[in-house]
């Protein structure tokens, strides 16, 4: 992966602009967080991508913590160890009820 340049938020999508190219995340707007669903990610990409841009928000002074949801528990303690301030992390299970269930 190249470097983070920018992340921005549009409408529907939580983008992370690399040299590059660029990544869009869907995300749910939450009253004090922003929800995120890298939960198709493996392990790898899903702690770099987690970890890159919770520091890039924290840099930058995002107002909101950004909860990442996760496929499993291996990427939620690889997430948890460094003990990011604007960090939550949550796994879910693949039913689409048990996610709205979590997102709400």
């Amino acid at each position: 992966m190249n470097n983070i340049k920018q992340i921005r938020l549009s409408k529907n999508d939580f983008i992370v602009e690399y040299d590059t190219s660029s990544l869009k995340l869907n995300y749910v707007d939450d009253k004090d967080r922003y929800i995120i669903d890298i939960s198709k990610m493996n392990l790898l990409n899903a702690t770099k991508v987690a970890i890159l841009c919770s520091t890039y928000c924290f840099i930058k002074d995002f107002k909101k913590k950004l909860c990442w949801l996760v496929g499993d528990e291996e990427i939620r303690r690889a997430i948890s160890i460094l003990r990011l301030k604007n960090v939550e992390q949550q796994v879910i299970n693949k039913t689409q009820t048990e996610r709205k269930a979590l997102i709400s």
